[in-house]
C-alpha cells in the first residue's frame, strides 16, 4: 500500500517514539485503523435507533513486531505519561479493575482478556508503538484502538478469523465486558468494513 504524506509522517513519528520509549519495532508492520462519525443520534446503536455512519480520515497507527516472548510491550505517543504498558499473555488485571481505570492500557489488557476468553490461544507477544490523530469525544478512538490491537495480535500469532462480525463482537466486548463502557457495534462495524465514498 502506498503511503500518503500523512501516513509517512505518522510512520516517522512512530519510529521517533520507538527510540524515545526504547521499544524495538524494526522490521515490523504498521496497521492503521480509522475513526467514524455518526450522522444522527449518538449512542443510539445500543438503544434500537437506526443510524447512518461514515468513516473519517482520522486514524490510529500501530507499529508492531512479534517479539518472540509471551509478553506484550506497548507505548502510546498520545499518552506518554502512562509510560510503557507491559504484561504477560494470560496475566492481565481483572475486568473493570480500579487500578486500570485511568490508563489507556486497559484496552490492551482487555483485548488480551477477551481473545483468551473466546478460546483464541496467544503465544506470541508484540512490541508496539501507537500514535493517533483522532480527536476526543464521539469519534470512536477506543473502538479503533481495540480493533487495531485485536487484528495485530491475531496477525502476530498467525490466527485468522474470517468472520468479521466475530471481530466486531470481540471489540465490543473489550469495551462492554472488560473496560465497563456501554457501546453498541456501530463504531466497530464502520471502522472494520467501511469503504471509501460510502456510508452505512
Amino acid at each position: 500500500m502506498k503511503l500518503t504524506a500523512e501516513g509517512r509522517a505518522a510512520v516517522e513519528k512512530i519510529l521517533q517514539l520507538s527510540k524515545e520509549a526504547g521499544i524495538n519495532i524494526k522490521g515490523g508492520r504498521v496497521r492503521r485503523t480509522s475513526s467514524r462519525f455518526c450522522l444522527g443520534v449518538e449512542h443510539g446503536d445500543y438503544n434500537g435507533t437506526e443510524l447512518f455512519g461514515v468513516g473519517t480520515d482520522r486514524f490510529i497507527w500501530l507499529g508492531y513486531r512479534p517479539n518472540g516472548t509471551d509478553s506484550v510491550k506497548l507505548f502510546s505517543g498520545n499518552f506518554p505519561d502512562d509510560g510503557v504498558i507491559e504484561f504477560k499473555l494470560g496475566e492481565v488485571p481483572e475486568p473493570k479493575s480500579a487500578s486500570i481505570a485511568d490508563t489507556w492500557g486497559r484496552f490492551a489488557y482487555g483485548v488480551e482478556y477477551i481473545l483468551r476468553r473466546e478460546g483464541i490461544k496467544l503465544t506470541e507477544g508484540i512490541d508496539g508503538v501507537i500514535y493517533g490523530n483522532i480527536p476526543g469525544g464521539g469519534m470512536s478512538r477506543s473502538a479503533s484502538l481495540s480493533l487495531n490491537l485485536i487484528l495485530s495480535l491475531l496477525d502476530a500469532n498467525g490466527v485468522e478469523v474470517e468472520d468479521k462480525f466475530k471481530i466486531v463482537d470481540m471489540a465490543q466486548a473489550v469495551e462492554n465486558d472488560y473496560v465497563g463502557s456501554p457501546c453498541g457495534q456501530l463504531d466497530q462495524i464502520m471502522i472494520l468494513v467501511e469503504q471509501k465514498d460510502k456510508g452505512m
